[in-house]
């Protein structure tokens, strides 16, 4: 798993789009508005078999496996119009604009959720969230360099 690639892609997304992003579940003061949030809140989700073992030309033994991970991002704003916008241009970054960017570093999207609200009732205020879930595929490798090999084996004592 790599969450440095996850920081990355959020560093090119408020890049790309001039959005504000910010880590989830922590205690620092919040950005002006408008801004979003994200939460990595599946890191991963196994897919089917248990990867591939082989070696490599090199002499390294490889393990790879494939897995989606399900960040999921949330638009704050003054109204409620001005938050779908957000939410809307940061959802259009996955399945247009940043498709490029995802190839590139090994993300592919697998399944994106619809915009959501999810508005909260403060004591004497609304607090004005819509937000969607985004499922990436990736992968990651293991090497391990094998240090000893067998030269010569003796079958049936010959």
């Amino acid at each position: 798993m790599n969450i440095q690639a996850i920081k990355d892609m959020i560093a090119r997304i408020n890049q790309d789009m001039g959005i504000t992003i910010i880590k989830a579940n922590t205690t620092n003061k919040p950005p002006p508005l408008p801004y979003a949030v994200y939460n990595i809140t599946s890191p991963y989700i196994k897919e089917r078999g248990q990867g591939a073992q082989y070696t490599d030309d090199a002499g390294n033994e490889i393990r790879s496996e494939q897995y989606r991970q399900t960040i999921s991002f949330n638009g704050y704003a003054e109204d409620a119009e001005t938050t779908m916008e957000l939410v809307f241009n940061l959802r259009q970054w996955f399945l247009f604009l940043g498709k490029s960017y995802l190839q590139e570093n090994n993300f592919a999207v697998y399944q994106i959720g619809g915009i959501e609200n999810r508005t909260t009732f403060l004591v004497d205020s609304y607090e004005y969230k819509y937000g969607f879930d985004v499922q990436l595929r990736t992968s990651y490798e293991l090497a391990r360099k094998i240090d000893e090999t067998i030269e010569t084996v003796n079958i049936g004592g010959i």
